[in-house]
């Protein structure tokens, strides 16, 4: 049993004496993570940690999460403490499926419409967290999930567990610049500077977005499925691979928004901080010019909903099909794979994620 397990028997009394575990959800090396209802029927999900934990992290993101508080796309805490003594433990909203399980859910390729939908949200998270003097430093589909309810139109922003402040709150003193650092994050979605071994600031969260997005319009990027002796021989030729293909190359056939939007994150500074109205302006602006929009009743269209009454295609060129299943149920379940990346890179799903 790996570091941090634990087993439903051990769960027997309730959490804050409002909480009652059912079942779990998934685990990792730093802990697991239940499906709990509170007293009213409510239903939360529970990570654990074990107090022993030799990288104990859940503290810290409690912290950014108390950070975050009130602001749109990331989920609520309703309760942090300790448990019988044993383990740390966080009470949290019960979210949707991950975009990577919805990704999977749609033949592993998304529409541009459901794309630059996406774009505009991821763009929204990572300027609340920078306003908030944090960045993400683990941006990922997987670490993106829907809302609780089928329908949602709300994406969430989950796992900050590597999340850190950039500048000092009171002072906005920036971190300063350093060299030698070891990559931190997903390999896949890492940025070159990340790999280059330099300090993170606002511009690698951006970039990792703008590989998200070419991911799932493409379906895969040009560095996944490399083989290598070690990890640190196969991050070595990810970064290779990042470094030899140019934007342009990247971005063959798609619109130029993309390649506008990559070159705009390699080009930033530092300490710069980044124009995010401009970026969401550029994908706004490739939406309106295609005719997009929310449905006659308001509503976003995205991939998954749109074909809930069984498998079909999507009007736009390159599209996945998308059958109705898991993600149309009601209410919806933090899934799998969600439930891995809240507890820390550790599933299989994750893993994936490498490169």
């Amino acid at each position: 049993m790996e570091e941090g397990s634990t087993s439903i028997q051990e769960f027997t009394s309730l959490i804050n004496d409002e909480y009652r575990i059912t079942r779990k959800l998934g685990g990792g090396s730093f802990g697991e993570i239940h499906l709990a209802l509170g007293q009213s029927g409510q239903k939360v999900a529970v990570k654990f940690e074990k107090v022993t934990a030799r990288c104990p992290q859940l503290r810290h993101e409690y912290k950014v999460y108390r950070e975050l508080a009130n602001c749109a796309g990331f989920g609520r805490v309703h309760y942090y403490g300790v448990y019988e003594a044993a383990h740390n433990v966080m009470v949290m909203d019960l979210l949707g499926p991950s975009l990577e399980d919805l990704f999977t859910k749609c033949g592993r390729r998304f529409s541009l419409k459901t794309v630059l939908q996406l774009a505009d949200q991821l763009l929204e998270r990572m300027e609340a967290m920078h306003n908030r003097h944090l960045i993400h430093r683990d941006v990922k589909p997987a670490n993106f999930v829907m809302g609780p309810s089928a329908g949602s139109q709300t994406v969430y922003s989950i796992d900050f567990g590597l999340s850190t402040r950039y500048r000092h709150p009171r002072t906005l003193q920036h971190i300063p610049f350093r060299e030698g650092r070891s990559l931190t994050g997903t390999p896949r979605y890492a940025s070159i500077n990340n790999h280059l071994g330099l300090e993170q600031s606002r511009r690698d969260d951006l970039e990792s977005v703008g590989y998200v997005l070419i991911y799932f319009l493409k379906g895969s990027l040009p560095w996944q499925g490399l083989k290598a002796r070690s990890a640190k021989r196969k991050y070595k030729l990810i970064l290779e691979r990042k470094q030899a293909v140019s934007i342009q190359q990247l971005c063959h056939n798609l619109p130029q928004q993309f390649a506008e939007y990559l070159a705009y994150c390699r080009s930033l500074k530092f300490e710069a901080k980044p124009n995010i109205s401009y970026l969401r302006g550029l994908f706004r602006e490739l939406y309106k010019g295609a005719g997009y929009g929310p449905s006659a009743a308001g509503v976003l269209e995205w991939d998954w909903t749109k074909y809930e009454h069984g498998n079909g295609s999507t009007a736009d060129s390159g599209a996945g099909e998308c059958g109705g299943g898991a993600a149309d149920a009601q209410p919806q379940e933090l899934s799998v794979a969600a439930a891995a990346a809240l507890m820390g890179h550790t599933s299989a799903a994750a893993a994936a994620d490498t490169g």
